[in-house]
């Protein structure tokens, strides 16, 4: 059940307060600031801090916003074209609570606001989240909010390694399978192994499979997928957001 909050002001604050508490005990826990680099990779939502001893560090974020400090604008990631769906996940949490309250600086993609704004969406997104610490990073004219969920193992951080795919078009994804016929430039209709969803934080040991119309028509003459139909597929690889766009425009026609 979602709660309701009298005052979006204070409710701000709140967080603020909470998210300087959370960061307290994140430091001292983690100790970061002895880290000398710092890397994050949206294909795998992996947050990776690196030391010159070799010693390193890795959680999985959720990348909540950034603040132009050109525009003096927030943008709420999911409103972001160029931020992949999976690295907002959870963020919908903060939009339905927003939309409760009748807090519109939490279900507007983008609006104006200040030096404070970023912390102040990310105290909130970290709150709503359960996040165990924060993070801001620089880039040209941005700052970008991320909000860390868990720490990873370094067999953890590996294996998501493993289940990406590097891609042209969106650096890296999740690694995914589809048939030679499909595309973004074409109905060809969408069959895929399970329903898949990018919002949805699904099992990462099934990988996305996705087959055309043609496709499954000789998959279903030949009984099952057997030697012929995969000839006839030829299956390709294609990373996590492609899967998604070709989906997407499979689906919708958009």
């Amino acid at each position: 059940m979602i709660s309701l909050e009298p005052d979006f002001e204070d409710y701000k604050n709140n967080c603020l307060e909470d998210l300087m508490d959370l960061q307290g005990e994140f430091m001292k826990l983690y100790d970061i600031d002895s880290y000398e680099h710092w890397y994050y990779d949206h294909g795998i939502g992996a947050f990776h801090f690196k030391a010159d001893d070799g010693r390193n560090l890795y959680f999985k974020y959720v990348d909540v916003g950034s603040f132009s400090t050109k525009a003096n604008t927030w943008n709420w990631s999911w409103d972001n074209q160029t931020t992949p769906a999976h690295v907002c996940r959870g963020l919908e949490k903060v939009k339905a609570f927003g939309q409760a309250n009748n807090f519109d600086q939490l279900t507007k993609g983008l609006f104006e606001g200040d030096d404070y704004t970023g912390w102040a969406m990310n105290a909130i997104a970290a709150r709503l989240l359960s996040a165990i610490g924060a993070y801001r990073v620089p880039q040209e004219h941005l700052f970008i909010y991320f909000v860390f969920t868990n720490q990873l193992t370094q067999e953890e951080y590996d294996g998501l390694k493993d289940k990406y795919v590097d891609c042209s078009i969106h650096n890296s994804g999740r690694l995914s399978f589809v048939c030679q016929h499909i595309s973004k430039d074409q109905y060809t209709g969408f069959h895929e192994a399970f329903e898949s969803d990018p919002l949805v934080d699904d099992d990462e040991e099934d990988d996305y499979q996705a087959w055309c119309d043609e496709c499954e028509k000789i998959r279903l003459s030949e009984g099952e997928w057997n030697d012929v139909s995969m000839a006839f597929a030829k299956i390709k690889i294609v990373c996590g957001q492609c899967y998604f766009e070709i989906k997407k425009r499979n689906q919708t026609g958009q």
